[in-house]
């Protein structure tokens, strides 16, 4: 008998793990889905009712990412921060599409990746993770004032149902055909942002 005191889940039989699965929160699905290869294939194939889609919000002090309900509210939240010496959080290494990231949970239904010099990376990741999971429509906010090279930001959303560029700073002509050469909006796109 094994030292353990984990209980063993993804033993249970399927229709058992779906009926559990299907009460869990956007948080708890979304750390189980962490934990192995096997149990984000079981949290695909279970049906979560709460989330409707994925917003990503890029802006220079503010990079998230949140998973919404239908009613406009969040089911859960990831932000891109730097690891402080005083911070509280607890990281841990996970495994995503094959590279390792650092997050830590904060909160009872959020998330922080620690993003030191590329926060573009990890937050491709974990897009991909999410929209994979829960099968998602994306919609992006993007607000490219003094981000440095903010087009290296649009790999992250190859295709989006909505897209909304915002901000003061003028953006050129040419970063402008960048992005619509490079993301397929399904629905509304917005730019709302003086063009050179």
């Amino acid at each position: 008998m094994p030292d353990s005191n984990s209980f063993p889940f993804l033993k249970l039989p399927f229709l058992a793990i779906q009926n559990i699965v299907h009460n869990f929160s956007c948080t708890e699905i979304t750390e189980l889905s962490l934990c192995s290869r096997r149990s984000k294939r079981v949290v695909q194939s279970v049906r979560c009712p709460e989330p409707t889609y994925i917003e990503i919000y890029l802006h220079r002090k503010n990079m998230s990412i949140f998973i919404m309900n239908r009613d406009r509210a969040q089911c859960s939240f990831w932000t891109v921060a730097r690891r402080r010496e005083n911070d509280l959080f607890k990281y841990r290494v996970y495994t995503i599409g094959g590279v390792d990231v650092r997050i830590a949970k904060i909160q009872e239904w959020g998330f922080q990746i620690e993003a030191v010099e590329n926060p573009e990376k990890p937050l491709k990741l974990v897009v991909d993770h999410l929209k994979d999971v829960f099968k998602l429509p994306l919609e992006v906010v993007l607000m490219p004032d003094k981000i440095n090279d903010f087009l290296r930001f649009i790999p992250i959303f190859p295709v989006c149902k909505t897209l909304f560029l915002n901000g003061a700073e003028a953006i050129t002509k040419e970063e402008l055909k960048y992005i619509k050469n490079n993301v397929v909006v399904e629905k509304v796109f917005v730019c709302s942002i003086p063009i050179n």
